[in-house]
């Protein structure tokens, strides 16, 4: 079964951030909470969109992991740090199973 895809947020690089990573295009994150079934239960994923505006147009890059957790809530926190830490595609699975780790050893 075709799994449903949420917007749950985004977010953009301020120009400072954009100094910083010596970038003077516009960035643009978005955040998805991905929802599948298996077994005839929920399962979340978390899917990340870039979006960088350059003259030539718009680069898309985006990245996503199915089966994180099985509960709402949780999937929920997870897209919080990662938009609050502005977290793009390259990055989501390293980030995602630091997370993860972290809660495990808790």
């Amino acid at each position: 079964m075709e799994g449903s895809k949420i917007y749950y947020g985004g977010t953009s690089f301020d120009n400072e951030e954009l100094e910083r990573t010596k970038n003077n295009c516009k960035i643009e994150l978005e955040y998805y909470r991905v929802k599948n079934e298996h077994n005839n239960k929920a399962v979340y994923g978390i899917e990340v969109v870039k979006k960088e505006y350059k003259k030539e147009g718009v680069n898309v890059e985006a990245s996503n992991i199915t089966n994180v957790t099985n509960s709402k809530n949780k999937a929920e926190e997870i897209i919080n740090c990662l938009k609050k830490h502005k977290v793009t595609p390259v990055c989501l699975n390293d980030v995602v199973e630091d997370i993860l780790y972290e809660q495990i050893t808790e």
